[in-house]
């Protein structure tokens, strides 16, 4: 191969230009010159992205294409069916843009679980001050008659009117006819176990427990009623025992009861926290005492362990009542991370410890495996924590190596996604970063959203458009 020298003048002025954009830090993966067109653009799901364009949202496929055009005042989409608005009323297509159910409610909602994401495949639609349910094919399973409807996780649906409540199935049958002040419907519900279709009731200031035909389980005379795995708390006259699920009253109401402590009371690998004069103890099932009422404060098991307090410390004992982390912290408590506001199990068995102002970590063991140095610590999945030092925030792992550096800027707020991908935010500007803390793209944006498909949803200059992993704007955002 030859080259003039008007071709190798070309090739050495590139490669300066290459090296020299390199070394300011210019993104050579973006389109600089290109300005993302929509007005407002979410996280692809289910292979689909809601847009704005002109003031209306439609649906993109992951070419850019409208599947349903952009006419609608909001748009949600879940499985197939996504809701609308058009004209101030709301209404139910599909992801193809087939009409479901007519844009003529006043608001329609999805049932939602604990993590705010739409749970099973009913909708409840209020037309005036009325309430009803559709399915997502557009069959109406209850009509548009009562006051308020709730749909609980597990299908069933709570009906109220004239400030009363009653429960239906996922077919709009009755079950528990209108009648009580409120209704707690079992999360365990199944058709094919009837045993675990079981609601706590309340009427009159009284709760009680009833099957799904209405008959009562546990009276309605108790002042608080909670169901755990094999037996059921019940509470009255400032005293706590427990019930089977036949009703028999198997350890009797002696247990003081401690509004600080209410949702202590339950058991937990076969055992419960319960306190008799001041003191805090362990029983098992058959009211034997496994541990000695001798503790302060009692929290449920975890793995084998539970965190006891005396005289305003903290530590972890086993089930043998053998001391895994000395009874000299302020707090303990195991490591959690959020979802959507909602608290899970990081699943990771670390337990963090807080002394004055300062957080460290501990596994189930006992061993320190961070020291308490932080001012706070938070899990974001995969081993990795967010902390704060010195008033700066950053990222570290479990052996306490530092991932996102927290000595150079004090991060606004950083959150770690299901792509293993950070988005941090700083100074006004948001930014990627990869699991290992290396830059994944070099711009800047005004806003950033999770990757999903392999593109995130970015803000510049006002106006939205996608990215890939390397920073490119996709030809179709522009």
């Amino acid at each position: 191969m030859k080259f003039n020298n008007k071709g190798i003048y070309q090739l050495c002025f590139g490669l300066i230009l290459f090296l020299l954009i390199s070394s300011v830090g210019i993104n050579v993966y973006a389109d600089e010159k290109a300005d993302p067109k929509f007005e407002a653009a979410r996280s692809f799901s289910e292979n689909l992205a809601a847009v704005k364009v002109n003031g209306k949202w439609g649906l993109i496929d992951v070419k850019g294409n409208f599947v349903v055009p952009a006419a609608y005042e909001s748009i949600s989409f879940y499985k197939g069916t996504a809701i609308i608005k058009m004209a101030g009323k709301y209404g139910v297509i599909s992801t193809m843009g087939k009409e479901i159910i007519p844009a003529q409610y006043e608001e329609i909602t999805y049932s939602k679980d604990w993590r705010n994401r739409p749970q099973n495949e009913l909708l409840a639609v209020k037309q005036g001050s009325k309430w009803g349910v559709y399915d997502r094919s557009g069959k109406e399973i209850v009509p548009v008659y009562y006051d308020k409807i709730e749909i609980n996780f597990n299908g069933t649906i709570n009906v109220s009117l004239n400030s009363k409540v009653g429960l239906l199935d996922k077919n709009g049958r009755t079950l528990i006819p209108v009648g009580y002040s409120f209704i707690f419907s079992s999360s365990h519900w199944d058709e094919k176990e009837p045993v675990k279709n079981l609601s706590t009731v309340g009427l009159g200031g009284k709760w009680g427990i009833v099957d799904q035909n209405g008959k009562e389980i546990i009276p309605v005379v108790y002042d608080r009623v909670s169901m755990g795995a094999n037996l059921i708390r019940v509470q009255k006259d400032k005293k706590f025992g427990f019930s089977n699920y036949q009703g028999q009253e198997v350890i009797p109401l002696k247990y003081d009861e401690d509004w600080r402590y209410a949702g202590l009371y339950y058991f937990s690998e076969g055992v419960a926290a319960v306190s008799v004069a001041g003191k805090w103890g362990y029983i098992d099932e058959k009211d034997r005492t496994v541990i000695p009422f001798a503790y302060d404060n009692g929290y449920p098991f975890k793995d084998g362990l539970a965190v006891v307090s005396l005289n305003k410390r903290q530590g972890l004992i086993n089930k043998e009542n053998k001391i895994i982390i000395p009874l000299q912290y302020d707090n303990l408590y195991y490591l959690a991370q959020l979802y959507n506001g909602s608290t899970m199990y990081a699943g990771d068995n670390l337990i963090i410890a807080k002394s004055g102002d300062k957080e460290g970590v501990f596994d189930i063991n006992g061993r320190e495996i961070i020291p308490l140095k932080y001012e706070s610590i938070s899990s974001i999945g995969d081993g990795l924590f967010k902390v704060q030092l010195n008033t700066k925030y950053g990222v570290i792992d479990k052996t306490d190596k530092v991932i996102i550096p927290i000595q150079s800027k004090v991060y606004e707020y950083i959150q770690y996604d299901e792509n293993k991908t950070f988005r941090v935010f700083n100074e006004g500007k948001w930014k990627f970063y990869k699991q290992d803390g290396a830059e994944l793209i070099r711009s800047e944006y005004d806003y950033a959203l999770p990757f999903a498909n392999g593109l995130a949803p970015v803000k510049v200059n006002n106006k939205w458009g996608y990215v890939d992993r390397k920073g490119k704007l996709t030809p179709w955002s522009y």
